[in-house]
């Protein structure tokens, strides 16, 4: 069984009719709601920037089963990794088995924007392995004294710890992310549309790290991100993901490009035949899972969907009338 879940993109539309969207997805019977966690969108056009943890709070507030969590957090930069354990330790103390915490390297647009300086790729890289380290530490232990190479904590102590074993999951495109998900995470998400790579690239390196941790490979989450646009008219579909081109652009998740304008100007030499041939832009439910079964052979125990729909609430229904039950 292949989970469908939806993400609420804060990037692409504002706060208040997000809540109203997981409010709906909640009726629907859409078990899992992932959020975006970002400071600035990947578009500048009729973008929107509302705040995930706020957001989040309100969110649970709001529904009553929907397990709700970020896609992702970066807890290198703008967030320091105590803070973060204590936020979602909270959440889950008062939503208990509703919350999961998705965690990765971040992007230029929403560190530097926020006054940091663009770090290599290795040292994300090693940042990210402190950061879960800590989190973890925070989660599960009591008073917590720690010095790493880039992050410190003395006297620490989460007073309001998690009621439950809050799901951690793990972001990335590379061998190396893949890996260490395998070796500390409960599940690796990728936004890796090329079946070639995941078969080949990501999903033995997940492998490889779960051998190395002496997990059980099969037990590990496999996540695809994969944003969506539904309507009859494919055309009008199509219009409406066209806000996420400059995401297309693999570059932007590495280098120091941060300014939306220079993504949007970017952008514009991904067409319409491309969106369509990569994202999941749909007119019936049958092409949806005609074009979503490459990606469950794979093996991927849930696929996320950006809601990029022009009527988001249709997608919503499609998923909770026809296609999940095609998959379960």
């Amino acid at each position: 069984m292949t989970r469908i879940s939806i993400q609420a993109a804060h990037e692409q539309v504002n706060p208040k009719d997000l809540l109203s969207d997981v409010m709906t997805m909640d009726e629907k019977g859409i078990q899992r709601c992932w959020t975006s966690d970002h400071y600035m969108p990947w578009w500048d056009s009729g973008a929107s920037g509302g705040a995930a943890w706020p957001w989040l709070g309100a969110a649970l507030a709001r529904t009553r089963n929907i397990v709700i969590g970020t896609g992702v957090t970066a807890p290198i930069l703008r967030y320091h990794p105590a803070i973060v354990a204590q936020v979602f330790a909270t959440l889950e103390y008062m939503f208990p088995n509703r919350v999961f915490l998705g965690i990765g390297r971040g992007e230029a647009l929403n560190e530097v924007t926020s006054g940091h300086s663009w770090p290599s790729n290795a040292e994300k890289f090693e940042r990210l392995k402190e950061a879960i380290y800590l989190i973890r530490k925070l989660w599960t232990g009591d008073w917590v004294n720690f010095k790493g190479n880039y992050y410190w904590v003395r006297d620490s102590k989460l007073y309001t710890k998690p009621s439950n074993h809050i799901p951690l999951y793990l972001a990335g495109i590379g061998k190396q992310s893949a890996r260490l998900a395998g070796e500390e995470a409960d599940g690796f998400v990728t936004n890796e549309l090329d079946v070639e790579v995941i078969r080949e690239k990501l999903f033995p390196a997940l492998k490889k790290g779960a051998m190395n941790s002496g997990k059980n490979y099969n037990s590990l989450e496999k996540i695809l991100f994969l944003p969506a646009s539904y309507h009859e008219d494919k055309q009008k579909a199509l219009e409406s993901i066209r806000f996420w081109r400059g995401a297309m652009i693999k570059a932007f998740f590495d280098v120091d490009v941060h300014d939306p304008r220079k993504i949007q100007e970017n952008g514009q030499i991904i067409g319409d035949d491309t969106l369509e041939k990569k994202f999941l832009v749909i007119s019936t439910a049958e092409e949806a899972i005609e074009k979503l079964n490459k990606y469950i052979e794979l093996g991927f125990t849930e696929i996320v969907l950006t809601n990029s729909s022009p009527n988001r609430n249709e997608l919503v229904e499609l998923i909770s009338e026809k296609i999940s039950p095609y998959y379960r």
